[in-house]
């Protein structure tokens, strides 16, 4: 095997592992609401009343905008915690992981969705509802989850619950990973889908470590 082909294998299988393995520990420090405010929503199972809405801050030390991916634990702002890094395909379920990858690469490319306080409470409503949704289909008036409001955030939930079919037709082009704290609320973490080639490296990674396995299963080692 020629050097090169050597290299590109050895990254590929980098690329598979740190997919499908948790990427070690981050640094996060949250300091407020992207689009001031907090509005608020009420929502059900689990019960939740109060301020939601994208955060901003830093990860790393580094600039980053997250939304709240649970509501059974809090976080304060100004805060420094430590979190680990856990990849979407071992953080979710296969539907709560490309819906919301879904969902968050629909909203890279609809912003404006996600630009005043009212909106942004909307946006964080949808990442629950994909995330505690149990019916198979998100409706953020109807089925085991469901977001309420008055005003001006109702009308954007309104308007939000009406994207569904477009956000559910969306090819992902960004992962939705997740930043855990076993102590503290967890965050969504996006990170882009690999270019073509480094995605079809990571798949011959892939299926060379089968091959290894099978031909070791094979022969008994």
């Amino acid at each position: 095997m020629e050097l090169k082909n050597i290299a590109k294998v050895v990254a590929a299988l980098g690329l598979a592992a740190s997919l499908a393995a948790p990427a070690g520990a981050a640094q996060l420090n949250l300091t407020g609401y992207t689009n001031g405010g907090p509005s608020s929503v009420s929502v059900a199972s689990p019960a939740y009343s109060g301020g939601a809405g994208q955060f901003s801050g830093t990860l790393d030390g580094n600039a980053f905008t997250t939304f709240c991916a649970e509501l059974t634990q809090s976080f304060n702002f100004n805060t420094n915690y430590t979190y680990s890094i856990v990849s979407g395909t071992t953080a979710w379920t296969n539907p709560v992981y490309l819906g919301l990858s879904r969902l968050v690469t629909w909203l890279a490319a609809n912003p404006t969705f996600n630009n005043s306080p009212d909106k942004s409470a909307a946006m964080q409503s949808a990442v629950w509802e994909v995330i505690y949704e149990t019916s198979g289909t998100y409706n953020l008036a109807g089925g085991t989850f469901v977001a309420t409001s008055s005003g001006a955030t109702q009308t954007a939930l309104n308007t939000l619950n009406g994207q569904w079919a477009n956000i559910n037709a969306t090819l992902p082009t960004l992962f939705a990973d997740k930043l855990v704290n076993a102590n503290h609320q967890d965050f969504l973490l996006t990170t882009p889908v690999p270019e073509p080639e480094a995605f079809a490296m990571m798949l011959a990674g892939l299926g060379l470590v089968g091959a290894i396995a099978r031909r070791r299963s094979r022969s008994g080692v």
